[in-house]
C-alpha cells in the first residue's frame, strides 16, 4: 500500500552561506551578553598591566578589562568584528587587524588572553605552536597566558559516530528571535571537531525574510594530555587548570571547559 503522505513532505530546507558582516551581527546577538568568564579574567590580571587579548571578537572582554590604569590591546583578524567593537564600545581599548599566527609587536605584555575556545580553531598542532612561540616571546618575565579551550569528555571513548546537539534562542534588536543550532561531532582518530553552527533568524516585521544560514569548521579536539604537552613544548610552565569561570579544578574525563593559566618565567630568567 502506497504511503499518501509522501507525496505531501515538507520541502528540504535551504540553508544560505553566511557572509562575515552577518556572522559579526549573529555572534554579537550571541555573546554580548554573556559575562561568566569576565570575572575568571578580571581576577587573574593584575590591576596595573598591559593585556593583550587574541581573537577578542565584538570586544566584550577587553571593553570589560580596560581601565584608566589597565591598557588593553584587541586583536581580531575579521574587521566586521572589529568594526562591531568600535561600534559597541568606541574607544575604550585598542583595536587592531591581526592574525594570531603572525603577531606583530615590539612591546611585551604582562597578560596574554585567548579566550572562548579561540586557540581551538588553529586546529593544526604545529600552527598552534607557531603561535604559542609567539606569544611566549611577547610575555614578560612572571607574566601570564590564560585561555580558555574546548576539550572533548574522555577523548579516548569517542569516534566519528559521536554528535552533540544544542538549541539557542536570542532576541533580535529590531523586534524577533534568532534561533541558532550547534551540531558538534568529534573524531578522536584525528583529534578533530566538526562544528556546524545554522542560524535561523525569524524578524518580528515584514519584509525581512525568513532566512536560514550555515556556517562550519573544524577544531582542534586534543585531549588534555596533548593539550599541556604543546604549552610544554612552547616554554610554558606552572599550569593551572579549571574546569569553570568560579575557578573550580579541571576534572580531566568529565569537563569539557578548561580555563588554563600558565606561567612563563622559567625562559626568561
Amino acid at each position: 500500500m502506497n504511503d499518501s503522505f509522501n507525496k505531501h513532505r515538507e520541502p528540504e530546507e535551504i540553508f544560505l552561506p553566511i557572509s562575515a558582516k552577518r556572522y559579526a551581527d549573529f555572534y554579537s546577538l550571541e555573546m554580548n551578553h554573556f559575562t561568566r568568564d569576565i570575572q575568571f579574567y578580571q581576577q587573574s590580571c593584575k590591576e596595573r598591566a598591559l593585556l593583550l587579548e587574541l581573537g577578542c571578537g565584538t570586544g566584550r572582554i577587553s571593553n570589560s578589562l580596560s581601565s584608566q590604569e589597565r591598557r588593553v590591546i584587541g586583536v581580531d583578524l575579521s574587521l566586521d568584528m572589529l568594526q562591531q567593537a568600535r561600534d559597541s564600545h568606541g574607544n575604550t581599548f585598542e583595536c587592531i587587524c591581526m592574525d594570531m599566527t603572525e603577531i606583530a609587536f615590539t612591546c611585551q605584555f604582562d597578560h596574554i588572553l585567548i579566550p572562548y575556545n579561540t586557540l581551538n580553531l588553529l586546529r593544526n598542532k604545529q600552527v598552534i605552536k607557531k603561535c604559542l612561540h609567539q606569544i611566549h616571546s611577547l610575555l614578560k618575565p612572571d607574566a601570564t597566558l590564560l585561555l580558555q579551550l574546548h576539550i572533548p569528555a574522555s577523548p579516548e571513548q569517542h569516534s566519528g559516530d559521536d554528535k552533540i546537539f544544542q538549541f539557542q534562542i536570542f532576541p533580535m534588536r529590531n523586534g524577533g528571535k534568532l534561533i541558532k543550532e550547534t551540531l558538534r561531532s568529534h573524531d578522536a582518530q584525528s583529534g578533530e571537531i566538526l562544528l556546524e553552527e545554522r542560524y535561523r533568524p525569524r524578524p518580528a516585521y515584514p519584509p525581512l525574510l525568513r532566512q536560514n544560514f550555515r556556517h562550519s569548521h573544524f577544531l582542534a579536539g586534543f585531549s588534555l594530555q596533548q593539550w599541556l604537552q604543546i604549552f610544554t613544548d612552547c616554554g610554558f610552565t606552572d599550569y593551572l587548570l579549571y574546569g569553570d569561570y568560579d575557578f573550580r579544578p579541571f576534572r580531566d574525563g568529565t569537563d569539557s571547559t578548561l580555563l588554563l593559566q600558565a606561567s612563563s618565567c622559567t625562559q626568561k630568567q
